[in-house]
């Protein structure tokens, strides 16, 4: 008896550790910040900073006197935006390229709640700029997906593109790992649900067939709590596919050019 009490506390105090690194790492599992790759040129792109209390967020607007939509693009947990100034500058709209705190030469550290109010911050921002009468898409990839998602939230945006969606961080960490109470460990949730009611009508929800790190079955579902029929595009490939890829980039210039 004695035996079996050790190795039930030997289990136990072996759960509770796994469980107490869940918690201690989070914030590298879901985030992985990427320095500034490199400054974009040409006279399609510009600088532009937004202070956030003691941040300062940094990023680019491609093609200001573009005449189609604003676009705001919303990037993965591993993407720094400044490599994608030439591919937005494609398209007729004017691109607004903001890297998240943390990321590139943006201040501060990352965290899905101030991440979320960032996005609400900077749509706001530069719609003021841009001026309220012209129409608005947010982008969001991947982790952005949840977070074009809460600021489609805003009145008058237009259009929504996802790629890779989910519906929330939680049910994606609990597949991930089925044996951790995660609803009490996560510190870091993007739940894109909570901004269904009030999507704008033009959706395009784009997702990958052989997709590992959000799972095929998790998009279907984010698809199937939305409220309007959503233009789909499903590809072949895995999670980390170029915005190039002609499918993809195909259905993105079309959505945004019906804007």
């Amino acid at each position: 008896m004695e035996v079996w009490l050790r190795l039930a506390a030997v289990a136990l105090a072996a759960y509770v550790g796994i469980c107490l690194l869940l918690y201690l790492l989070q914030d590298w599992m879901i985030f992985f910040p990427r320095p500034l790759a490199g400054e974009p040129t040409g006279s399609h792109v510009e600088r532009v900073s937004l202070q956030r209390d003691d941040v300062t967020l940094r990023g680019w607007i491609v093609k200001s006197q573009s005449e189609g939509p604003l676009l705001f693009y919303f990037g993965g947990n591993a993407e720094e935006v400044s490599g994608l100034a030439n591919v937005f500058a494609r398209l007729d709209a004017v691109t607004v390229l903001m890297n998240y705190r943390g990321y590139g030469d943006s201040g501060g550290k990352p965290s899905a709640a101030d991440l979320i109010e960032d996005a609400a911050a900077v749509v706001d921002g530069l719609r003021r700029r841009f001026g309220h009468d012209r129409p608005v898409v947010l982008f969001g990839r991947s982790l952005g997906s949840g977070i074009a998602t809460l600021a489609a939230r805003a009145e008058g945006i237009d259009g929504l593109i996802v790629l890779s969606p989910y519906r929330s961080i939680e049910r994606i960490a609990k597949r991930r790992f089925p044996f951790a109470p995660v609803g009490w460990l996560l510190r870091h949730n993007i739940d894109a649900t909570l901004a269904i009611e009030a999507l704008p009508e033009r959706i395009l929800v784009l997702y990958a067939t052989q997709d590992s790190v959000v799972p095929t079955s998790e998009s279907r579902a984010f698809v199937s709590k939305l409220k309007s029929e959503p233009q789909i595009v499903e590809f072949e490939g895995p999670h980390n596919i170029a915005l190039e890829t002609p499918q993809i980039w195909r259905a993105i210039h079309d959505f945004v050019d019906q804007t």
